[in-house]
């Protein structure tokens, strides 16, 4: 097909080289013969940029609607398109032993932390592998924790969403024939932000939708698992009313509480798997058939009970509301665990779960940065953009990513 195209090209082009013509057919072929086309150079400085159509599905209602590519140099040019300032600094990496892949960082020389650069450079160094088949490769390399469930660099397709870290002092890792971009570091609290909330141009309901996104992450977390404490071992914590309908609504199911919740879960991730497997509009719709059926099915069989139909779906509601998804998948982790532990150990097993992700979540950082600032430790400065978002003409400055060259000498004294 490539040959006859080029042939075509050829014929067309003797045709008409006399008469200046360029017509449709001639741009047809063009376009279908080169997609993007684009000079790389050592500095990035000078990209011949084509934009190619957005490849992400997810609605946005306001920013731009680029998406970075699998072009190395196209995404390159977009950034320095974007940020045409002499403080853009590009450094290139080779990793891999067999399969050589090209990884750039890039960042802003008079915003980024030193400390925090060289942390990059010297954690991309240390990467032993043959070959990088994707940017996970050099994220679950350079990251903190590997045993943490909660992710410690963030990604995206956005280029707005890039320069948007790059102002606020961040490193970004852009990895060859791989469009997702890493930026480091990271709090729970950027993960937790939404494009919306920054594009949005009225700053209280930007502020209420946060809140309200906290509130659903701690349901989502931690909602199956207080059910299962409160009415298996502490029913008498229970309003007397709600009490009488949960036990009225349970009468005659075979199964004790928490076998029934261990059971919904197991659904809803079966269900998720389906989704995952089939991306397209049949699958989704097979997927969800068969969980509703089997839903139904069940309470006319008064095999499970409608309280816990609720607690789950609430549960699920309640996770979509997280915009990453790697914070969703930590979040399903984290339900599993809190619901082992009020099965074994009620209310008291709850708490234990409960205080221990607290604790986790407030000792993890990424690359120096506590996980969980500007909120612990206390940071007035952050306060007013990471966890709400305060009434100003101009994006906030705050000192979140100026880590202390204490901190990292300490990390790495742990480490």
């Amino acid at each position: 097909m490539r040959n006859l195209l080029v042939s075509l090209k050829k014929i067309y082009k003797n045709l008409t080289k006399d008469t200046g013509m360029y017509s449709e057919v001639q741009r047809e072929i063009d376009e279908q013969e080169v997609e993007v086309q684009g000079e790389y150079e050592e500095d990035s400085s000078q990209v011949l940029l084509v934009s190619p159509i957005p490849r992400d599905k997810q609605r946005q209602i306001r920013g731009t609607k680029l998406q970075f590519f699998e072009r190395l140099d196209y995404n390159l040019g977009l950034i320095r398109e974007r940020i045409p300032d002499k403080n853009l600094i590009f450094e290139k990496f080779v990793v891999g032993s067999r399969g050589k892949r090209v990884v750039v960082i890039a960042y802003l020389k008079d915003l980024a932390h030193p400390g925090i650069v060289k942390e990059v450079k010297q954690r991309i160094k240390q990467i032993k592998a043959e070959t990088v088949l994707d940017s996970s490769y050099i994220e679950r390399n350079i990251e903190n924790s590997r045993l943490s469930p909660f992710p410690q660099l963030e990604h995206t397709l956005r280029p707005d969403m890039a320069e948007l870290a790059l102002f606020k002092g961040k490193v970004l890792i852009l990895t060859a024939e791989n469009p997702e971009v890493l930026m480091a570091p990271t709090t729970f609290f950027d993960l937790m932000d939404a494009p919306e909330d920054l594009f949005g141009r009225w700053f209280v309901a930007a502020s209420f939708f946060r809140i309200a996104r906290f509130i659903m992450f701690l349901l989502a977390a931690t909602l199956p698992g207080f059910y299962i404490a409160l009415t298996s071992y502490n029913p008498d914590l229970i309003p007397t009313k709600l009490a009488f309908l949960i036990a009225s609504a349970n009468e005659g199911t075979p199964f004790p509480i928490y076998f029934e919740a261990f059971l919904m879960m197991g659904v809803v991730e079966a269900v998720r798997m389906i989704m995952i497997r089939f991306p397209n509009e049949m699958g989704s719709t097979i997927a969800l058939f068969a969980g509703v059926v089997l839903v139904i099915a069940g309470l006319h069989a008064n095999i499970i009970g409608a309280p816990i139909v609720i607690i789950v779906t609430l549960t699920i509601i309640t996770s979509f509301g997280i915009p990453s998804f790697d914070l969703r998948l930590s979040v399903r982790i984290t339900q599993f665990f809190t619901m082992i532990m009020a099965t074994v150990l009620g209310l008291f097993g709850y708490a234990i779960a409960f205080f221990y992700i607290a604790i986790h979540l407030v000792t993890l950082k990424s690359f120096g940065i506590p996980y969980m600032s500007p909120f612990a430790p206390i940071e007035g400065s952050g306060w007013g953009h990471d966890i709400l978002r305060e009434d100003i003409k101009a994006m906030p400055l705050d000192e979140t990513y100026k880590a202390s060259t204490k901190n990292l000498e300490k990390e790495k004294g742990e480490n």
